[in-house]
């Protein structure tokens, strides 16, 4: 049935009351006893009434409000994350409305329907990043005023920042967005500490009852895991998850096309699955899982390369100028060019990153020999 409700033409034409001579038309003629498609065309019918005027905002809070009311606010097994993402924008335009406005949903009497319905949830890399830190729950955001976002999950199931409640920890889920030069600080309700970085959206499970410890991200993130044999905590990147009972690891795992993901473990072991292709490696303390275009790499490393951006720094270890140029450039979201003779350049140490550019590129041009100008919006690097 998921490989029906992944398939956005599909879904259109079940929304669209099944017109004829379409491909899904003479399909459904041809295979009258396709079980799973008649079940898949069943949940679509359910989404009777499409209302592609609700904004956004709208549809995610009727959505949580028809998983609230039907029962349905569960944790997604990891193995369907990968294809039910596909669908989520499509679903959460349309939903069944009652006559009083409230959705419902009847007669999903198993799993898989379960966790077909719960696929129409908002991709979270669809989110569109605001300008400073957002928290987006029960449908209400909650913008920060801060560079750097100190966030809690109290056990009365409140989200607070500066000792003020902000909003609800017992939503399920509920987003947090951290901009271009922007940083957060996440203590979940286990007491587990999660570090985003800049660019990152961070998607976590209800903080109330005994629901499953897990989050979803896209983008980078350190976590210190709070141990619990019995429940194990799930980090479920774009094609990697992460799967640990206790211990410290930077993930960072994006949208971006072509962009390389990766899984770095500090203490502890953690176990990353990768559902495309069928793998899991369990790694080592500062040991690195890098993984491209469905093919994946583990290696020895030094960890504070990758994790010091959490003290606002660049941890540099006989680093091509390039690289550390191309960070600077993620971590203020800018757009850089620069000359042959700049990638000649390397360089070891530690770099402050400021929270205005130049003064952390005045200080990278006090012991490196380059020079930069900004020609508009794009940043021009010369060596020297």
């Amino acid at each position: 049935m998921i490989k029906y409700l992944t398939n956005i033409d599909f879904v259109l034409w079940s929304l669209k009351g099944q017109p004829a001579g379409s491909k899904w038309s003479s399909y459904a003629e041809k295979h009258p006893g396709d079980a799973q498609f008649q079940r898949a065309l069943s949940v679509v019918k359910r989404l009777s009434f499409c209302r592609p005027s609700l904004s956004e905002q709208e549809k995610q809070q009727l959505f949580n409000a028809i998983l609230a009311d039907g029962g349905l606010a569960k944790a997604r097994p990891r193995s369907l994350w990968p294809t039910v993402r596909r669908v989520a924008v499509t679903l959460a335009a349309c939903l069944v409305v009652g006559v009083a406005g409230v959705a419902l949903f009847n007669g999903l009497n198993n799993q898989e329907d379960v966790q077909a319905v719960q696929s129409a949830l908002p991709q979270l890399s669809s989110i569109a990043m605001p300008e400073s830190i957002t928290i987006l729950s029960d449908g209400q955001q909650q913008s920060l005023m801060t560079i750097l976002a100190r966030v809690e999950c109290n056990e009365q199931g409140d989200i607070v920042v500066a000792g003020q409640r902000v909003a609800s920890a017992c939503s399920s889920p509920f987003d947090i967005l951290v901009p271009a030069s922007h940083r957060a600080v996440v203590t979940l309700a286990d007491n587990t500490k999660i570090w985003l970085n800049e660019n990152t959206r961070l998607r976590v499970n209800s903080q109330c009852g005994s629901g499953a410890r897990s989050v979803e991200i896209d983008g980078e993130g350190y976590f210190d895991v709070t141990h619990n044999p019995d429940s194990p905590f799930r980090v479920l990147g774009q094609d990697l998850v992460a799967v640990v009972k206790g211990t410290s690891f930077d993930i960072r795992s994006t949208s971006a096309p072509d962009a390389t993901q990766y899984v770095v473990l500090v203490e502890g072991q953690v176990d990353v699955d990768m559902p495309a292709i069928g793998e899991s490696v369990s790694l080592a303390p500062s040991q690195i899982l890098n993984y491209n275009n469905d093919c994946y790499m583990t290696t020895k490393t030094d960890v504070s390369s990758y994790t010091s951006w959490r003290e606002g720094s660049i941890a540099i270890s006989s680093d091509s100028i390039v690289d550390v140029i191309t960070k600077i450039a993620d971590y203020y979201a800018i757009e850089v060019e620069y000359d042959a003779g700049v990638s000649q350049l390397s360089c070891s140490g530690r770099l402050v990153l400021f929270d205005d550019v130049k003064q952390t590129l005045d200080v990278l041009t006090n012991i490196i020999p380059i020079s930069y100008k900004w020609r508009g919006k794009k940043l021009y690097i010369e060596s020297n």
